[in-house]
């Protein structure tokens, strides 16, 4: 009779147990696909936003880069002639507020600025020749196209980038030479303004703007809004005239929800709990 008994009881904590298990791996799984659906959702939302953000940017840069064909026109209709450099300069610059200066570099060595005041120290200054200027302007100087170089300490202080477009002009053999460049300086964090860069971080976001280093093959943090190294965010192209810069965007707790996660799983060890007791309360019930 003892024997029957221990048995009995036995058999009642195995299938206790049994259900116990079943019901962990059940609540365990289901936990784990609705973080999985959620943190998918938060990253497709968060892409959305990154990508009116990266739109912001370029869209931006692509405005006041494209003061640089009106004033590359003016190079071509005239020859070279830089007489009317400071009036249309300045012209440009009050249809164009997101430019910080525009220059002329006839040779590729910087002979004309607007304004020059606060940008003397550019004067004279080689950008073929310097070994921190002269691989982007000989790609700007080889594919013929408008390449934004930087961001870089400026010689005239702070942090800025310049759109260089080659000029071309007629020579005697029916071809064309190089003139020089037609450049567009643009500063930082001016620059980003209008993108609101900051609303993302109100919303509890942090990003990094990066480009890979022509010179080191290594990234090279533009502008963050925190030192640390973001957690898996979520990435959008940003393309700048031939260059591509990247926004990446990620919470500043991580993807992972503690308190939402805190919720699921103590609902899930009430509810184990009752599991238990209505198990055990069902098998004093129908007692074998």
């Amino acid at each position: 009779m003892g024997n029957e008994k221990n048995l009995a009881t036995r058999r009642s904590r195995l299938g206790v147990t049994i259900v116990f298990l079943l019901y962990v791996v059940l609540a365990t799984a289901l936990i784990w696909y609705s973080e999985k659906v959620r943190i998918e959702h938060e990253r497709a939302r968060v892409s959305y936003l990154a990508g009116e953000r990266a739109i912001a940017i370029q869209s931006n840069i692509e405005q006041a880069m494209s003061s640089a064909y009106a004033l590359g026109s003016m190079v071509e209709l005239t020859k070279g002639d830089l007489k009317e450099f400071d009036r249309l300069a300045n012209t440009l610059r009050m249809f164009y507020p997101g430019i910080s200066a525009l220059e002329l570099a006839p040779g590729g060595v910087i002979q004309r600025i607007a304004p020059l005041a606060g940008n003397e120290k550019a004067i004279g200054h080689n950008l073929l020749t310097d070994p921190l200027r002269e691989k982007e302007a000989l790609l700007a100087r080889t594919s013929r196209k408008l390449t934004l170089a930087g961001p870089f300490q400026l010689l005239q202080g702070g942090l800025g980038a310049a759109g260089r477009l080659p000029v071309f002009l007629p020579d005697e053999k029916g071809g064309t030479q190089f003139w020089g460049f037609v450049v567009v300086l643009i500063r930082f964090p001016e620059a980003l303004a209008t993108a609101r860069l900051s609303e993302l971080v109100e919303s509890g976001y942090n990003y990094q703007i990066w480009r890979v280093h022509p010179d080191t093959g290594k990234k090279h943090i533009i502008d963050a809004s925190s030192s640390e190294e973001l957690r898996k965010p979520v990435e959008r192209t940003v393309q700048v005239p031939n260059a591509t810069w990247t926004l990446s965007v990620a919470p500043m707790d991580g993807w992972i929800d503690t308190t939402t996660l805190a919720i699921k799983i103590a609902l899930a060890v009430f509810i184990a709990a009752l599991v238990i007791v209505m198990t055990v309360s069902w098998q004093k019930s129908h007692p074998a």
